[in-house]
């Protein structure tokens, strides 16, 4: 709120904006992440030096088994151990809000967010081998919390394992159950005009992301909604644990 420079009246300059549709809850740090993409890429480096140049000058010089072998896991093992500690380290969290919770009194979006509806979509941006963003979209009534991968893993998609789960089993059948749920979403990621990872290879069929690691610890202090995530985590935690306090007691 700030005063009018004739009338002396305060105006409501600072209360007019409303918040955006997608709303940033958490940040990982610019610092965090660009170190983990230098390292992703410099694992996909190592990897193609090691196997594709050294390991084949190794086997031309006959050397022996043991010294190839060597070789060749000094660009795998680090490619895998990266790849496995680093593909659930979250960047961004948007929050999808409706247009109530939009409104510029930020009451209206604590309440929101005390009790958010089932059907509260989430963006998870996180990162693909070579550094670059991979979006998952999930509902907040999915996200289960967990403690996976050396702790580095705080939420996990069930929904979505599910989902995959039935896709590999029978194709036809999942496909025809769940195209008219997200056929909406199909049209909206189709007409972006940002090409992706799978319309530029539509051959290479990448797993969706499940797994998630973004504890509201590390959230950057440059957010301003960070409580947003901070009281969304405990939520999803206090959802979990009503099935345990709400079962039988025994005598």
């Amino acid at each position: 709120m700030c005063v009018g420079p004739v009338s002396g009246r305060p105006t409501l300059r600072s209360q007019s904006h409303a918040v955006p549709e997608r709303l940033l809850i958490y940040h990982a740090g610019t610092g965090r992440t660009t170190f983990l993409a230098c390292l992703k890429v410099t694992t996909v480096f190592g990897l193609a030096f090691f196997t594709f140049l050294v390991a084949p000058a190794y086997i031309i010089a006959d050397k022996p088994l043991w010294q190839i072998l060597g070789i060749v896991s000094c660009g795998i093992v680090p490619f895998i151990v990266a790849s496995y500690t680093s593909s659930p380290f979250v960047v961004f969290v948007h929050l999808r809000l409706p247009a109530y919770a939009r409104h510029p009194d930020r009451e209206l979006l604590r309440r929101f967010v005390r009790n958010p509806p089932a059907g509260t979509q989430l963006d998870f941006t996180t990162m693909n081998l070579v550094g670059r963003p991979r979006l998952a979209t999930v509902a907040i009534s999915d996200l289960a919390p967990a403690h996976k991968r050396l702790g580095i893993v705080n939420l996990i998609d069930t929904q979505a394992s599910a989902r995959q789960t039935a896709t590999t089993s029978d194709p036809k059948m999942a496909r025809a159950k769940l195209g008219t749920r997200l056929m909406p979403t199909l049209a909206k990621q189709a007409s972006r005009s940002t090409v992706t990872f799978s319309s530029r290879f539509p051959f290479v069929h990448l797993p969706p992301n499940t797994c998630f690691g973004a504890p509201a610890s590390n959230n950057s202090r440059s957010v301003q909604y960070a409580w947003v995530w901070a009281d969304l985590l405990a939520s999803i935690q206090q959802r979990a644990r009503k099935p345990d306090q709400n079962g039988p007691k025994s005598g």
